[in-house]
């Protein structure tokens, strides 16, 4: 009888809740729907300069949102608002439902140019939609090597560019790479020729070691004494190396993101009103601030054959006879050497400079833009051409 009663006291309880929901339904879940219909953000919160901010729009709701970039949207830099925005900035925006896009900054880039915070609302159907971002400076490092490297050379294609034909960035590319191997000619020269030396004195070079090889203090002694008198210096053979990477690194950067609105930051200020939207980086079938299969492929080949080339013009290569007494001398020294594992040898560096580098690099070539190996094929032509000249001084 007891357990009756309860059975009917929880029968009752059940009842009575469903008949509260039915007359008072809730409206959690409708809420909770029409905010998250619009979604505003910003892909991140803080930017360093001169980055510009990636806003994204999220339409779910079930009607298609239309807005006016200027009309709906306010900015506010630092709690006031900005105004008279440029009118490139004014557009109107459909996102269809169920989908996003991707709010176009580009024309309002001077804006982000200096440590602010910024605020902006989207105002549709009735409701605000706000997001917040701080810009900041960037760190020590990356502002010298901005202030140094990167905003002198940015210029120097911009200034080209805006004189050039159709603002051709493939031509750009070839006289800033004519531009500096004019500047480093007379050095590059040194270089090549200090190079040449030091293949030509390899015979006396292995002589010194075999005649010391058991005292290695006396085979630096005399290698510093030859390479005194000869006029060489082993460390210069790194220096088209030292010379070359810095500027790749500096090339890939800028020839990645010639036409990003935000190395307005960078620009000097006569060359302020140039519109980098307007460069036109196609050459033939090839974008060259892309990374592409089929550019890589074609690259790859020349460059490959280039450098082979190049390379194989640099090297000395000393024709040897081999008779049975020198396999006889050569047997014995080779056994216990301790020379050999202070000494590269120089047949294995030839090989490696003329097959494995222009491997590496053509191999490299995929990661990279196709302008940046637009520029690394002129510097190897323009390096052939001036080994043929050094290949012809060192023979007289």
């Amino acid at each position: 009888m007891k357990n009756d009663k309860i059975l009917n006291y929880m029968i009752a309880f059940l009842l009575a809740l469903i008949a509260f929901n039915w007359l008072f339904p809730t409206q959690k879940d409708t809420k909770q729907q029409t905010q998250t219909w619009i979604i505003f953000k910003v892909s991140s919160t803080d930017y360093t300069i001169p980055n510009s901010p990636i806003l994204e729009i999220d339409n779910n709701a079930p009607d298609k949102l239309t807005f006016n970039t200027c009309k709906n949207i306010t900015i506010y830099k630092d709690s006031l608002k900005v105004e008279n925005l440029p009118k490139t900035f004014c557009k109107d925006v459909d996102i269809a439902k169920n989908s996003k896009a991707t709010l176009d900054v580009s024309s309002i880039s001077k804006l982000f140019s200096g440590t602010w915070q910024f605020s902006f609302k989207l105002n549709v159907w009735n409701k605000e939609y706000s997001t917040l971002f701080n810009i900041s400076e960037k760190w020590f490092f990356n502002n010298f090597f901005s202030t140094i490297f990167y905003a002198p050379v940015y210029n120097l294609f911009v200034f080209l560019i805006s004189f050039l034909p159709w603002h051709n960035l493939w031509l750009a590319i070839i006289l800033v790479t004519l531009i500096i191997r004019l500047l480093i000619l007379v050095p590059q020269h040194h270089i090549l020729m200090n190079s040449k030396k030091m293949q030509s004195i390899q015979p006396k070079i292995k002589e010194i070691q075999t005649k010391y090889k058991w005292d290695q203090s006396k085979i630096w002694m005399e290698l510093l004494e030859l390479y005194k008198k000869e006029k060489v210096n082993p460390m210069w053979s790194c220096l088209p190396l030292l010379i070359q990477f810095p500027l790749l690194i500096v090339l890939y950067w800028v020839i990645s993101g010639i036409t990003n609105s935000a190395n307005y930051f960078y620009l000097y200020w006569p060359l302020q009103s140039f519109d980098t939207s307007k460069i036109n980086a196609n050459f033939l079938w090839l974008d060259l601030i892309k990374q592409e299969w089929k550019s890589w492929i074609i690259l790859a080949i020349i460059i490959w054959l280039a450098q082979f080339v190049q390379i194989k013009a640099s090297l000395t290569i000393h024709k040897t006879t081999k008779t049975k007494q020198w396999e006889i001398i050569k047997k014995d020294e080779i056994v216990d050497n301790p020379v050999s594992e202070f000494m590269p040898d120089p047949n294995v560096m030839n090989a490696f400079m003329l097959w494995w580098m222009p491997i590496m690099l053509a191999f490299t070539a995929y990661f990279m833009p196709s302008g940046v190996w637009i520029y690394w094929l002129i510097w190897t032509l323009f390096t052939l051409a001036q080994q043929v000249v050094v290949n012809k001084i060192t023979k007289k």
